[in-house]
């Protein structure tokens, strides 16, 4: 395991935890809902003797805190907190690989800024608008059911620990359970509805400079997001990149889901 270095990055609003680990070019993750940076760990500790390989949690995620508790929720402002993050600790193009909703963030990230971008990965991004009739109809209905699983999940978390839903009057001591739980609510609060509601003139992202590669997993060929990505590769007109497992391969496979992602960098 290489030697990871971490840091605090202020942005406007939040305060920005990241971590750096390895050598070469620059890799940049983001991850989806309900997550952080170490979604990303076993992926990046087995890229780390090829990359510099950057890992973060998004504003409002574990160890990245908002000066308001509450959010306006706009990818383009967690797309800039990736610019950002980005000039602080490089100067030159970066791969991006982004995650279902940090996928999302990955593409108006290559929109708006991009000079940072070198290639980008968006590995089964929830974007509606790449849907049509009854599939469209089932996502939405998806992440309203996936609002309802998740916020029982929460209950039980908070229960299991003497803690109700609302309740902010103590500190959990279990870290990870408290960042868990901080992350889910962020997740069904914020970035669902956000989420959802995204669209994006595809048309600047066609004319960009920037090299996008739809990715999704062998074996979620049946799920939405996958479906999205496929749909975003036709709108380019490029083939769909596949890694190993479900939405989130890199953390069941992560060796494999690694070693295809060099092969993908280094080969398209």
């Amino acid at each position: 395991m290489s030697e990871i270095k971490n840091g605090i990055l202020q942005v406007p609003e939040a305060s920005i935890y990241y971590e750096v680990r390895g050598k070469g070019p620059v890799l940049l993750f983001t991850h989806g809902g309900g997550g952080d940076a170490d979604k990303f760990l076993d992926a990046a500790n087995h890229l780390a003797n090829r990359y510099t390989v950057i890992t973060y949690d998004r504003r409002g995620h574990s160890r990245s805190n908002m000066i308001n508790s509450t959010e306006d929720y706009r990818v383009e402002t967690h797309s800039h907190d990736a610019h950002l993050l980005l000039a602080e600790l490089t100067d030159k193009p970066a791969y991006v690989v982004g995650s279902s909703s940090g996928a999302v963030i990955g593409l108006d990230l290559s929109m708006r800024y991009p000079q940072q971008v070198r290639t980008l990965i968006p590995h089964e991004p929830v974007l509606l608008q790449l849907l049509c009739g009854d599939e469209k109809v089932q996502a939405k209905q998806f992440m309203e059911n996936l609002k309802k699983d998740l916020r029982h999940e929460i209950i039980k978390l908070s229960s299991s620990l003497g803690r109700d839903f609302d309740d902010q009057s103590h500190l959990i001591n279990d870290e990870h359970t408290k960042r868990m739980i901080g992350n889910l609510k962020y997740f069904i609060t914020y970035e669902i509805p956000g989420i959802c509601s995204r669209t994006f003139n595809l048309d600047v992202l066609k004319s960009s400079s920037v090299q996008v590669l739809p990715a999704g997993g062998s074996t979620s060929r049946g799920f939405f997001p996958y479906h999205c990505a496929r749909a975003l590769g036709e709108q380019l007109e490029t083939e769909i990149v596949e890694f190993p497992g479900h939405h989130n391969g890199y953390r069941i496979h992560p060796k494999e889901f690694a070693d295809r992602l060099h092969d993908v960098l280094v080969n398209y």
